[in-house]
């Protein structure tokens, strides 16, 4: 059997470039991190093989390719989309985005248009990371030892058609659902930033559900609905009292931890098959 092709790592925020990287390195396969600068944690490339390059340096990116010989590269982590004035593209960036009208793309659309001139421009193909290391995907069913009740079922149900809608508008991909009520949908802020809000709304009786859902129209490679420790926590502390996430379609950081943390308190974590 040959070998797997040297992956580049394009990492943004949170853990999940830190579990792929250790995927990696598991399964013995090469691999190179470019950090995007603002965006990657200070601490990720500690001694891993890297580069740290701005946001808008297309031509520095498809150089460390060439240096580095990448046949395959993964966006993962929590990236903030820049304003153009912001990104402060290089000539090759700037092509790229005079190319794919960046202000009217929504972020999927944008992240396919971005992979696409990475894989036309750098020669490199992209692929999803779920794809390196296939246990970060969310499996169908009941995760950990609470399940959802019935009222809940309601909930993930109603959250699912509303998610669902958000994403084929390439809007959001979550949304916090209490006793069939929208608290609040997921824009530009962020799931962690939703929750928060909905907290604020919350009524009286059994706490809300967080619905999770892929866009319709979404290139797995991008982009995948994401939770973990973090959100556990965040969850928790707004009063929800489950996560139903899209089977398959979803990615689960730090699995064990996660599912413990919801045991701890009480919530449910579900994998639903869309």
């Amino acid at each position: 059997m040959s070998a797997a092709p040297k992956l580049g790592i394009i990492a943004g925020g949170g853990a999940v470039p830190r579990q792929l990287i250790e995927a990696c390195q598991k399964l013995g396969r090469d691999y190179f991190v470019v950090c995007i600068e603002g965006q990657a944690d200070a601490d990720l490339a500690r001694d891993v093989p890297h580069a740290w390059i701005p946001i808008g340096a297309a031509t520095q990116l498809k150089a460390l390719a060439a240096e580095h010989q990448i046949e395959e590269v993964v966006l993962i982590g929590n990236t903030r989309r820049p304003s153009l004035l912001e990104l402060k593209p290089d000539w090759l960036a700037l092509k790229i985005v005079t190319k794919i009208g960046m202000n009217l793309l929504g972020d999927d659309a944008l992240l396919r248009a971005v992979g696409r001139a990475m894989e036309e421009e750098g020669g490199v193909r992209v692929v999803g990371a779920h794809e390196v290391f296939a246990d970060l995907l969310t499996p169908e069913g009941q995760l950990g030892k609470n399940a959802p009740d019935d009222d809940a079922q309601k909930d993930i149900a109603r959250g699912i058609e509303i998610a669902r809608t958000l994403g084929k508008l390439d809007v959001g991909q979550a949304v916090v659902i209490q006793q069939g009520l929208i608290l609040g949908v997921e824009a530009i802020e962020g799931t962690d930033a939703l929750i928060a809000r909905s907290a604020t709304l919350r009524r009286e009786g059994s706490g809300g559900v967080l619905v999770k859902t892929a866009k319709p129209q979404q290139d797995n490679r991008y982009d995948l609905p994401t939770i973990g420790p973090d959100t556990l926590r965040i969850c928790v502390q707004a009063g929800l009292r489950g996560i139903a996430l899209e089977a398959g379609r979803s990615l689960l950081v730090e699995r064990e931890k996660t599912v413990k943390l919801a045991d701890e308190s009480g919530l449910f974590i579900i994998g639903i098959k869309i």
